[in-house]
This record gives C-alpha cells, structure tokens and sequence, in this order.
C-alpha cells in the first residue's frame, strides 16, 4: 500500500543544542601520592580545593604509563620512588582540558601510591610552571580530615577512595611497614623544605630551587635494621589518632612474618632519639625491599 503525503508538511523540529555538540568520555588518572614525615602521613596535593594531581590519558599510552608521567613531572626521583602502587577504584567527573576547550564527561582512574623513605622531594620551581596541575605541596593527611584544609567536594571522594585503599592494604600486608623501615636511612621531615618550595626563599641557608638536578644526589638506603617500637610507630602514622590500635597483637603479626632476624644490637627509633631515651631491640628485615607493589 502506498500512502502519499497529501497533507500540511509538519515543520521539522529544532534538535536541542546539546545533541548538535559531539561528547566524548575522558579518561583521566587521579595519582594520590603519600609520603611519611616525622612519623605522620602527608599527601601531595593541588593547590587550593582541587584535591591530587591529576592527568588527561592520551590515546597512544596505557594508564600506567599516565600514572608514571605524573610521577615523572612532579617528583625528583620517579623511577625509584614508589614502594606500592594501588588501584583505588574511579569516580565520574567533569572535566575541562587546560589549553583547549575540550570538556565533556570524565572517567578518574584512582591510583594510591606510597613513596619510599625520603623519596618525596619535588622538582625545582613547579610553582613556575604555567600548567596548574603542577602546581602541588605536600599537606598533612591529618589536617584534611580534621577539615583544616579545604577540599573540593568533587575531590574528597577521590582523596578517600586512595586512602582507605592504602589503610586496607597495610591492614592485611603489615609486612609492607618493615620493607619501609628495613629501606629507611633516616626518618625525613618536609615541613620546612615546604615553605622553601612554596616561596623561593633560603631554607638553613641554602636555596634547593637553584641546584642543578646533577648534585642532587639520591638519599641513601637503609641497613635493613629496624626495631619494633618503629613499626608500632609508623603503622600508627596511617590511621587517625583517635583509631584504637592493638600493639600487642601487631608486634606478633610482625614477628609472624618470619622476615625478622634478631641481631645483637638495641637502636634508638630514629628522629626521636632526643624525645625516647629508651632503645629496643633491633631486627634484620630479610625480604626484599627492592620491587615495587603494584596492585
């Protein structure tokens, strides 16, 4: 049957604007990475409210390999830096890209990373540095949760998804506190290279932004010498204060690890040694401290 069209034509109706524009997921990766100082747990973050670094996953690279060009563009030591590296989930933003006027919908691929000992300084003059995304410093984890620093509530999700990753994680593999301490030199502190970072100015009288990258040399590694009242001490520096920990029974999770080896030696825990006049015993960590997590 043939059915003419011998009627009024009907207007044909205006497309609404939104589907005249072409929209494209993005996907980018969220690396949130945490450093210990003085015994307490830092996070490296934007600055103001806009939470970790964050970076566009290009069409021709894998997103470990966007993880690792973050890295790369932030820290001093990339290749060595990380001690685990965690999958943390992803969340759905909205995103603009800086530079262009691409925008659309966003996939974050979370990623949790725990430096190494003293691997956390940045690269000289990212305060510099005309992209905002490099513009970071490291911030008390502390002070997040307890709200003194602000945070984009778009970004909290992502800062809590890292760090229950990572508090899980150390929960279930309490080995991963020794291989930090057995690869610790010293126990490091930034609060002061922080102010030094953020305004240029001379830290002790030396100035760590004017320093060409080829004297700068790596920090040593540790002896794998540690004591027990250090791993109390530094599995205590990844959960809140207030969190009740029982130390009789991790000091026997350590020990049932059959990775410690007494020696015959007591240490002071390093960094306090003005505060704890008392030592403990020392143990030699026989795992290996020299391969990277990554989960």
């Amino acid at each position: 049957m043939n059915i003419s069209g011998t009627g009024p034509k009907q207007p044909l109706s205006s497309q609404p604007s939104r589907d005249a524009v072409p929209r494209r997921l993005i996907v980018t990766v969220s690396v949130v990475a945490f450093a210990i100082s003085d015994w307490s747990l830092w996070v490296l973050l934007r600055e103001g409210p806009w939470g970790p670094p964050m970076r566009l996953v290009l069409g021709n690279e894998a997103v470990l390999d966007s993880v690792e060009r973050t890295l790369e563009a932030l820290l001093l030591w990339p290749r060595s830096a990380p001690l685990v590296q965690l999958k943390a989930g992803w969340q759905e933003q909205k995103v603009h890209v800086w530079g262009s006027n691409e925008q659309g919908a966003a996939v974050s691929l979370i990623h949790s990373i725990l430096l190494r000992a003293n691997r956390d300084q940045l690269r000289p003059n990212l305060h510099k540095q005309p992209i905002p995304s490099l513009h970071v410093g490291w911030v008390p984890v502390e002070d997040v949760e307890a709200g003194r620093r602000e945070l984009d509530p778009d970004m909290k999700p992502v800062l809590s998804a890292a760090l229950h990753t990572l508090r899980s994680y150390i929960v279930r593999e309490p080995e991963l506190i020794l291989r930090y301490l057995a690869d610790m030199g010293k126990m490091g502190t930034m609060a002061k290279e922080e102010g030094s970072w953020r305004t240029g100015k001379q830290v002790n009288g030396t100035n760590r932004e004017t320093l060409p990258l080829n004297v700068i040399k790596e920090p040593e590694t540790g002896d794998g010498i540690l004591t027990l009242a250090e791993a109390n001490l530094l599995y205590r520096a990844f959960f809140p204060p207030d969190e009740q920990v029982d130390l009789s029974n991790l000091r026997r999770r350590f020990l049932a690890t059959n990775r410690l080896e007494p020696v015959d030696e007591e240490r002071h825990v390093r960094g306090r040694e003005m505060e704890w006049r008392r030592v403990s015993r020392a143990y030699r960590y026989t795992g290996d401290t020299g391969i990277p997590d990554k989960v």
